[in-house]
């Protein structure tokens, strides 16, 4: 085994995934071509390749090289999946491009779907519009049914029980504890988060709650009403502005490249594609209007400045690899900026920005009790295969803890393949920790002080070297809690 040829091909082929993946997903190629790059590095989807480095990692003495195979056993295990469903991803990739939708008269392209949806101030028309973007996301149901399947074949293969099994022992994540973790979220904000609901739906939709639908949150969320507040035009700089006074360059030396094109294939869910970390990073964002601009923006610019400034020095395994869960939590770092009261009036504008503060922590309760939710259904989809019941099982879970009746349509497409769930929900957990480590060492407006800079440069040039749960133990804030989150976002909504 030449574990530096394994290293220098895995640098290569996240390099030419990378670029292969923000070509289509940016809408600037219609038909995807990462299975070809996945046939030129085969020997990373090679069963036998994962097998050696496994063995390795368990052999391995020094605790740094044992690190470092971990990682690169969990990539090669991920990658002999993603190398058997290569063909039906790349088929499922063009399609979504290419699909369009017909609703109220005209022919849209179904990537453009749900930017339609959220700016749709009619009911009917939103509706419409819901109804022919469901009707095409079941049209591609088969192709996903292929994947998860083959998917689950794979991971049999590979020596372990099942899908779970293999994402539970690779990661080291504990995924049925962190259900156990996450389930309170939906029990302890469920009175706080119907009273909100209901408001906020009579209020900003025109909606009674036992008649939403999901088109009614995505209008809900546009919250058309804040556009004055939160224009386009000053995005940018309300973003980069308390950066600066951090001594932090928004662009990493020109290292940064920002892709906000309104292209009607693009995908709407925006996205960093990293060809080199850290030399060359590419934020990739779909205006659609209002806070949902703002919000993926900040999103996307945490991710960013993380790759941006990791040590170009580490490993390609911490550059590249490790727990996602890393940089998610810098990720929402930096959109939770849309609930720091400060923020919101010395680099927005905002005269009285209490409202939206209430409002962006009523999304941000919305995002963790779905995701509470979507991380349940998951482990049941993964452990049952894609049978037909799955449908109504995911519609009535998601419909449980969004208090809405929630398409089963669905069933399939909203998952994200290896439990990325997951990782979002020990990034949220983790991510009120640390901005509560924030407040009480650089003060309440840590964005704005010099000495918060220096100290997030510091994690970020680690890449992903530690999990979430080492970065809390090594910063003092103690294991996992719900409770900074849930205390956080109970005082935002006040």
């Amino acid at each position: 085994m030449d574990l530096s040829r394994i290293r220098n091909d895995l640098e290569q082929f996240a390099e030419a995934l990378s670029r292969e993946e923000y070509l289509t997903r940016a809408g600037l190629k219609d038909e995807s071509r990462a299975a070809a790059i996945r046939e030129r590095f085969a020997s990373l989807g090679s069963r036998s390749t994962f097998q050696e480095v496994q063995a390795a990692a368990q052999e391995a003495s020094d605790a740094d090289e044992a690190r470092r195979l971990r990682f690169l056993a969990e990539f090669l295990a991920t990658n002999c999946i993603e190398y058997q469903v290569r063909e039906p991803s790349d088929r499922l990739t063009t399609a979504e491009a290419a699909q369009t939708i017909a609703a109220n008269g005209e022919r849209i392209p179904l990537r453009s779907a749900e930017v339609r949806i959220k700016n749709e101030a009619d009911r009917s028309r939103r509706a419409a519009l819901e109804s022919a973007r469901l009707a095409a996301v079941a049209e591609l149901s088969g192709l996903r049914r292929e994947i998860l399947e083959r998917s689950h074949q794979e991971a049999e293969r590979l020596g372990f029980a099942g899908y779970t099994a293999l994402c539970r022992g690779l990661s080291g994540i504990d995924l049925l504890a962190l259900r156990d973790l996450t389930q309170p979220i939906l029990s302890r904000s469920l009175d706080m988060y119907r009273e909100l609901l209901a408001w906020y739906l009579r209020r900003r939709v025109g909606v009674k709650l036992a008649e939403a639908r999901r088109h009614d949150l995505v209008r809900l969320f546009r919250a058309p009403e804040f556009d004055a507040s939160l224009p386009p035009a000053a995005l940018r700089e309300a973003a980069e502005a308390p950066l600066r006074s951090m001594r932090i360059d928004p662009q990493a030396g020109g290292r940064i490249r920002v892709d906000d094109e309104p292209r009607p294939k693009k995908t709407p869910r925006a996205f960093v594609a990293t060809p080199r970390i850290p030399d060359e990073v590419i934020l990739v964002v779909r205006p659609g209007g209002g806070p949902d601009d703002y919000a993926a923006f900040l999103h996307e610019l945490g991710h960013a400045l993380h790759f941006a400034y990791t040590d170009p020095h580490l490993a390609v395994e911490y550059r590249r690899l490790g727990d996602a869960s890393v940089t998610e939590a810098f990720a929402f770092l930096l959109d939770g900026l849309l609930r720091e009261r400060g923020w919101l009036r010395r680099f927005v504008g905002l005269t009285h920005p209490a409202d939206f503060q209430r409002f962006a922590a009523f999304h941000k309760l919305w995002f963790l009790r779905r995701y509470a939710a979507k991380l349940e259904y998951e482990l049941i989809l993964h452990d049952t295969g894609p049978v037909s019941r799955c449908a109504e099982v995911y519609r009535e879970l998601l419909a449980g803890a969004t208090l809405v009746d929630w398409p089963h349509e669905l069933y399939l497409a909203d998952v994200d393949p290896f439990f990325y769930a997951g990782r979002y929900l020990r990034a949220w957990i983790f991510e009120a920790q640390l901005r509560q480590h924030l407040r009480e060492h650089f003060d309440e407006e840590w964005y704005r002080n010099d000495r918060t800079g220096p100290f997030l440069l510091a994690l970020w040039q680690q890449g992903q070297r530690q999990t979430v749960e080492e970065l809390a133990a090594e910063l003092g804030l103690g294991p996992l809690s719900l409770d900074p989150l849930l205390a956080q976002i109970t005082a935002d909504l006040r």
